[in-house]
């Protein structure tokens, strides 16, 4: 076992700041669209820690109740059923200390991979939500994060910070080789780092975070120099979506670097079986890319837009993208059913918005079809929105 970073909760430093912003900024629309749901709401933050940081910044639980309860405040409906829960292991008394002023909450003390389906057993029919954010990759079992798949609920998503590179250093000491880019590490701050042997042991626990061996040919090709450690680590990232799609149909993924040309660190992975979920994310993702990016350029504007990879990107590229990916839908389908798949397959290329105005352009030249129901408003004229949910709905249709 690695000895703890006691020092870990003294002050919040950027990555936190990063990640709990991603997570507060999708939980307000997310709270907002399942409470019209009319079903129960579990929030679980799976690793909460002590609640707050020593200088009093707010951690992950004060955000999400703070939020949580802004949205129950501000919803019209008459009954709301939300329950919140927090895990520790170490620190339950901080939290119970530092989140008293909030009524009704649950927190738990012990493991993560103990206690959650013990939590979650008496949930059926619920929407649930769990923030994952781990003191190692040693919690992040594959086949847990399946379970909850199939476990009988309303609806499940899971936001999970993935120290990607962490483990393709143990990936790598596990086979008997080394990560040689050791200066990703240096402010790489973790509470409680996972340390690994060379040792079956070893390999089977990284094949239960992983969901399977695939990890090991990229080792492999890593140590014969095939690929270098950032090819490595986007590799894996890549092969471990894919594996948690065996279980969500909708899996997205976000680095988090806080300089430009910066390697990333972590990746925040979202995951669920819901279009509207996967789509809210997308926009989040962009929105926070796009305040990171003014952090990174310190406001200065950039000669070209870059996408959540670092990656360039045009409007010709994403329209001819787009264009191919319509092209394959020749009956009447969901406008949100064929974005959610767009997103699936080339990433977080783009917003929403974006997408949805390509799309409008391309029904002006005749290149598709849109019934939209209703299809006229209260004042008879036609309609014209571009989003489902609330007795909407759009379809479309490839024409040429």
């Amino acid at each position: 076992m690695a000895k703890r970073n006691d020092d870990f909760f003294k002050e919040k430093k950027p990555w936190s700041e990063v990640k709990d912003e991603l997570l507060g900024c999708y939980l307000k629309p997310y709270v907002s669209k399942i409470l019209h749901t009319y079903k129960p709401l579990v929030y679980v933050d799976c690793f909460a820690g002590k609640g707050k940081f020593d200088d009093g910044k707010p951690g992950s639980p004060i955000i999400a109740l703070d939020i949580i309860n802004e949205c129950i405040s501000s919803t019209k409906m008459g009954t709301v059923n939300i329950h919140t829960c927090f895990i520790d292991l170490h620190y339950a008394s901080d939290l119970r200390n530092n989140l008293k002023e909030y009524p009704g909450i649950h927190i738990i003390s012990g493991r993560f991979e103990d206690e959650i389906e013990k939590y979650l057993s008496d949930k059926v029919g619920c929407n649930v939500f769990l923030y994952i954010d781990p003191y190692g990759i040693k919690a992040l079992q594959c086949s847990l994060f399946d379970r909850f798949a199939t476990g009988k609920f309303y609806s499940i998503e899971l936001l999970i910070n993935l120290n990607s590179f962490g483990f393709m250093r143990e990936a790598c000491r596990a086979l008997g080789t080394t990560y040689n880019d050791v200066f990703v590490f240096d402010d790489l701050i973790e509470y409680e780092p996972t340390i690994m042997d060379i040792s079956e042991q070893s390999i089977v626990e990284l094949n239960e975070i992983a969901g399977g061996d695939y990890w090991q040919d990229i080792v492999k090709d890593y140590k014969n120099h095939k690929i270098n450690g950032y090819e490595a680590e986007a590799l894996f990232a890549e092969k471990y979506c894919a594996r948690l799609r065996q279980s969500y149909t909708y899996v997205l993924n976000m680095p988090l670097r806080i300089k430009k040309g910066q390697r990333p660190k972590y990746r925040l992975i979202h995951a669920t079986n819901h279009k509207d979920g996967c789509l809210l994310m997308v926009d989040n993702i962009c929105n926070r890319w796009q305040a990171l990016q003014k952090i990174q350029t310190d406001g200065q504007l950039m000669l070209w837009e870059e996408n959540c990879e670092n990656q360039i990107i045009h409007d010709e590229d994403i329209e001819k993208k787009l264009k191919e990916h319509l092209s394959q839908y020749t009956s009447y389908t969901s406008l949100h059913e064929i974005l959610a798949s767009f997103f699936m397959k080339h990433g977080v290329i783009c917003s929403t918005s974006k997408a949805k105005d390509i799309i409008k352009n391309l029904q002006k030249r005749n290149r598709i079809d849109i019934i939209r129901n209703p299809s006229r408003t209260k004042k008879g004229k036609p309609t014209t929105f571009m989003t489902e949910g609330k007795g909407q709905t759009v379809h479309i249709r490839w024409l040429s």
